[in-house]
């Protein structure tokens, strides 16, 4: 990598501040702990990027850094805990865990171009759990909108894990 432009260093933090993000959520389990541990690692290399050298892998150097920070902060908020009592992070590889983070971030970007009402239903129903009775008295719509609605939300977002699975797995 090298020293590299301010274009280039924003370029790579639109392409990679999500999914790292989420790949640092499985180690710290609090989104605002996450995007601590993404954006201070953008500042570092930042700060470093005329001195930090030859990288010659920028998205393992990106992951690599997330996960120790994230163990690291880990560590400080287990106070005088035996480290032992880690967060439980899945036994899967580094690069399955990149890999789920990514295929996570394009299934987040999908819901997000779901039309507005259309995703507002679909996240009261699955991320907020909500009944579709619960959302339609909330939304004042009918049962059946919402039936509707979650259905063709599912529809597309199943579009698009099969995209995803091709793209990985393909």
């Amino acid at each position: 990598m090298g020293a590299f432009t301010s274009e280039e260093f924003e370029q790579c933090f639109k392409d990679f501040y999500q999914p790292l993000c989420l790949f640092a959520l499985r180690y710290t389990d609090q989104v605002d702990d996450a995007e601590d541990v993404v954006q201070q690692t953008f500042a570092d290399i930042w700060d470093k990027r005329t001195t930090i050298g030859q990288i010659n892998n920028l998205k393992a150097y990106l992951y690599r850094s997330v996960r120790n920070r994230s163990l690291s902060l880990s560590v400080k908020q287990q106070d005088h805990q035996i480290i032992d009592t880690l967060p439980d992070v899945e036994d899967t590889s580094l690069d399955e865990q990149i890999h789920c983070a990514e295929r996570d971030a394009r299934l987040w970007n999908e819901i997000d171009r779901l039309p507005p009402e259309r995703k507002k239903i679909f996240l009261l129903s699955k991320r907020d759990g909500l009944k579709y009775k619960e959302i339609a008295e909330e939304l004042n719509i009918s049962v059946k909108t919402v039936e509707n609605q979650i259905g063709k939300a599912l529809k597309s977002l199943k579009e698009t894990a099969i995209r995803i699975y091709t793209f990985f797995f393909g």
